[in-house]
């Protein structure tokens, strides 16, 4: 493999070395999900993390945008074709994150409702309630924080079978010779 397919747009990457890529960009960003939630405990720790993480994100998807540039510039094809799969990989991320998030915040609402004694359906509209719920939930830090987990892997999940599902296609153009 190639070394530099990863950090380079200058390279070409064969579909092994294009995989080889991917699985290993996968490994890292999940083991940096999953030293970023360590960090964040019901103490409210890793503080500092969260502007690194952005910025890890944010270099996860030039490597990313890197290996499919390569792959087509291997393929003797055009490179723009790389926006596609790393542009839908990150809207499909951002989507499921907010799908989980939503959801947690809707269970958490729920026991909120149950500990008022009111149905979650009925006082959902109530300013009043949104109000009082947003104050509850800072009483409790590590009820939010139950959010994050699920909403983290979602997005983690969302962007890597994306990617993989646009790297079985993109391993199977042939250069034409």
């Amino acid at each position: 493999m190639n070394p530099l397919a990863i950090v380079t747009p200058v390279s070409r990457a064969t579909p092994m070395a294009f995989l080889t890529g991917l699985v290993l960009l996968a490994v890292l960003d999940a083991a940096k999900t999953w030293y970023g939630l360590s960090l964040v405990s019901t103490e409210g720790g890793g503080d500092g993390f969260g502007f690194l993480s952005m910025g890890l994100i944010g270099l996860m998807v030039v490597f990313v945008s890197f290996l499919f540039i390569n792959r087509r510039r291997d393929a003797g094809d055009g490179i723009m074709l790389f926006l596609l799969p790393v542009l839908l990989a990150v809207l499909i991320s951002v989507i499921a994150s907010m799908v989980m998030l939503t959801a947690g915040s809707f269970q958490v609402m729920g026991v909120f409702a149950e500990e008022q004694g009111r149905d979650v359906m009925t006082v959902a509209q109530d300013p009043a309630f949104q109000a009082e719920f947003q104050a509850w939930m800072e009483d409790r830090p590590e009820l939010a924080l139950q959010m994050v987990g699920p909403a983290a892997w979602a997005g983690f999940a969302g962007f890597w079978v994306t990617s993989f599902l646009f790297g079985l296609w993109f391993m199977s153009m042939k250069r034409e010779n």
